[in-house]
């Protein structure tokens, strides 16, 4: 990284003393592995994982599949989801809706397409289990949302982990559901997880934020742990006319699989604030 980019971002940051927090990599990767997995065909996501009870695809064209682990007493959902940052901003659609079930605005297309999803899942869903969700991107977003849907319906949630996932409600939906027991993983390159922009400012309702503590993988053995989203990044203007010149393969799940693998052996907690040194680009 050069100079000018590591002085950019020192003179974002504003951060308060980070707490520290022993992330078992090792976790992080079995989440990891079935987001990955999700964008396989059928056959290859139940070679596998054995367990897996049903593989279906939404009218939306959204996949997933649900394991039984019955020994562990709990069903893993896993949900594909989209890489196309390129057209983030052409595609999304930003408009929240208030949603009636949860009493919360949420971003209305992720909204759509989780409720198909949990359409398709309910009947195979057993309540003395416990439900444990991970997805990347799009899945990431419809996981979380699915989190809250299932909470409601009185299902016991384990720990989730999801990677690259954009904004899907405002400060009120975030308040509402903070207690969810959910890890968000970005990757510093990853501009998905800034999407919605908060130049997309509803006067009424308020912008888009983030729900749960952020885990932000860097480069090598080097990681950043944040109970909230915390990160300054540049101005609005800068973020859309810089947005064809970061990496789209930063958002691929391939990348994250990668920045997970090389903490495996060992992993390093960095503040944000050192994060400059780190940084793969």
């Amino acid at each position: 990284m050069d100079a000018a980019r590591k002085a950019e971002i020192a003179a974002s940051t504003n951060f308060k003393e980070e707490e520290v927090q022993t992330i078992d990599f090792s976790q992080v990767n079995w989440y990891a592995m079935r987001a990955a997995a999700a964008y396989q065909a059928e056959a290859g996501i139940r070679q596998t994982f054995p367990a897996t009870t049903l593989v279906t695809t939404t009218s939306n064209d959204v996949q997933f599949f649900l394991e039984c682990d019955t020994a562990n007493r709990r069903q893993i959902i896993s949900i594909r989801g989209t890489a196309n940052l390129g057209n983030a901003r052409e595609d999304a659609d930003y408009v929240q809706s208030r949603n009636t079930r949860l009493g919360i605005y949420l971003h209305s297309g992720f909204d759509e397409d989780a409720m198909q999803v949990f359409d398709a899942l309910l009947p195979s869903l057993d309540k003395s289990q416990q439900i444990i969700l991970t997805g990347h991107s799009l899945g990431a977003a419809i996981s979380t949302i699915l989190m809250m849907y299932l909470h409601e319906e009185g299902f016991e949630l384990g720990p989730s982990i999801n990677f690259g996932q954009p904004k899907v409600t405002n400060g009120r939906g975030v308040k509402k559901y903070s207690a969810l027991p959910l890890l968000r993983v970005v990757d510093e390159n990853d501009l998905v997880p800034l999407v919605p922009p908060n130049d997309l400012i509803d006067e009424i309702h308020g912008g888009y934020q983030h729900l749960g503590p952020e885990l932000m993988l860097l480069e090598g053995e080097y990681y950043v742990y944040q109970d909230a989203h915390t990160a300054q990044h540049s101005a609005i203007s800068a973020f859309w006319r810089n947005l064809g010149h970061m990496s789209i393969s930063a958002h691929y799940m391939q990348h994250y699989l990668h920045n997970i693998n090389s903490k495996l052996a060992q992993a390093v907690q960095v503040s944000y604030g050192e994060r400059a040194e780190h940084i793969d680009c």
